[in-house]
Formats: C-alpha cells, structure tokens, sequence
C-alpha cells in the first residue's frame, strides 16, 4: 500500500511536485502517466528513498519514507529507466551479490535465479559477462534483480527498454501475477495503451499535480472519452494549443 500526502518537492524555484496526494491500494497495478517533465521520474525518486522533499509525507505499507528509509529499501523492488549494472560480473554472480544484500539464503538465490533464467529466458547466459548482454537481457537482469527478493511493493519506472514483444507479455503477465498475490505495483510508463491495459487505477500528472485519480474501469465514463491515448492528446493540446494547429504539410517546406 502506497499512501501519500500533500508532497512537494522542488528543484530550487522549481516546483517539481505541488502538494501531491494519492492512494494506491495492496494488489493494485497504478498506471502512473505524464509527459516529460510533469513529476513522474521525481515522484518514484521520492517513493523509494532516493529523493528528499520539501513537505507532505509519504508511507509504504504505513511506514514512513523519512522515518525509516532503511525498512522501505527492505519492503519494495524498484526497476528504474536507467540503471548501471555491474558489467564485470555475471547475472550469476549479480543475484549473488543482490541475494547477499537482501539476506536471501543461497538456496533460495540459486532456485529463484533458476526460474528467473528460464521465466525471461537467459539461463544460456547465466555465466556470461552482464557488460557483453545485449540491451534486452540487461533489462530481464535488472528485472529479475528487483524481484529477487519478492517485494510486497514494485516500482517500476519505464521497464520495457529493449524487451523484444514476447518479453513484454511475459513481464506483464507476471506483474498481474504479482499483484493478484496482494503485491502493490507503481508502474510509470508512456505506452498508454499498455497502461490501460494492464492497470487497474490509473493517475495522471501534468506540471507537478494530479490532474486524474480513476479506477480504470472507470475511465469510459468521462465525458466523450474513447481510449487513455485521445485523453492524454486532449490535455496536451490544451496545455500547448500551437500543437494542434501545426500544419505538417509544412514541415520540410
């Protein structure tokens, strides 16, 4: 369970975030979607204890981030858009060191990165170099190394970088998977057709504030709504109303 509070965070006269509040409910899969630049990446930062902030207050599974930011690091796995690996070990050597952190026994590491390996399909490299992986099983590692732990809490923030299609409908099975065994997931994304599909609440952010708090199932009765796509366009255009006057017939002229 996410809770959070009137959250603000700035980047010197910056607001990043202005007063801030939702909640995300145990088994819930949050859709969390904006444009660049609208809070998404800040707000995840401050979720997981990377990122301090101004005011408001933030709890996972009633813990408070400030106040125990050592116990959230226990409790959640978090997949970031970009994340620098280790490049001189092997993935058995990364889940290795990841299980040690996490207090995993080794008989639990070795048969949750069994399953890992053949859930994503990378056992064949298991004893390569993670520095020699393409950009797509680095990814399946840096998954598999959030999840080793199984986190009640996941956050992933942009998942998909270099996943080939069959991956993609593999992760998104196991995040259903996952939440339909009470874990709670915090999914930041762009694909909005993939966030409609597979979120059961979705928020919208736009210049630091919520501008939308629905269960998904609750999307199709907003006024002359039709998909999460053509909503996010119209709040873009009415922010920037030269975009939608643009004639592209004009655009190599």
């Amino acid at each position: 369970m996410i809770t959070v509070r009137d959250l603000t965070k700035k980047y010197g006269d910056f607001t990043a975030l202005n007063d801030v509040s939702f909640e995300i409910s145990k088994g819930e899969i949050c859709g969390y979607i904006g444009t660049n630049g609208a809070g998404k990446s800040t707000t995840v930062k401050i979720l997981t204890g990377i990122l301090d902030f101004e005011k408001g207050n933030v709890l996972i599974n009633q813990t408070d981030v400030k106040k125990d930011p050592l116990l959230i690091k226990k409790m959640i796995g978090y997949v970031p858009e970009n994340a620098n690996l280790f490049n001189a070990l092997t993935p058995s050597e990364f889940f290795s060191f990841i299980g040690k952190v996490r207090d995993i026994d080794d008989k639990t590491i070795s048969t949750r990165t069994s399953n890992f390996a053949e859930l994503f399909g990378f056992r064949d490299l298991l004893n390569d170099s993670i520095g020699n992986l393409s950009k797509g099983n680095k990814q399946r590692v840096l998954i598999t190394s959030a999840l080793l732990h199984d986190p009640s809490v996941i956050f992933l923030d942009e998942p998909l970088n270099g996943l080939d299609t069959n991956s993609i409908f593999i992760f998104h099975d196991l995040v259903r998977f996952l939440a339909s065994g009470g874990r709670t997931v915090f999914y930041c994304s762009h694909h909005l057709s993939i966030i409609e599909k597979i979120s059961t609440k979705v928020i919208l952010i736009n210049k630091g504030r919520i501008e939308l708090d629905l269960k998904t199932s609750e999307l199709p009765a907003l006024e002359n709504y039709t998909d999460l796509e053509k909503l996010f366009r119209d709040l873009n255009t009415a922010d920037n109303p030269e975009a939608k006057k643009f004639n592209f017939e004009n655009l190599f002229n």
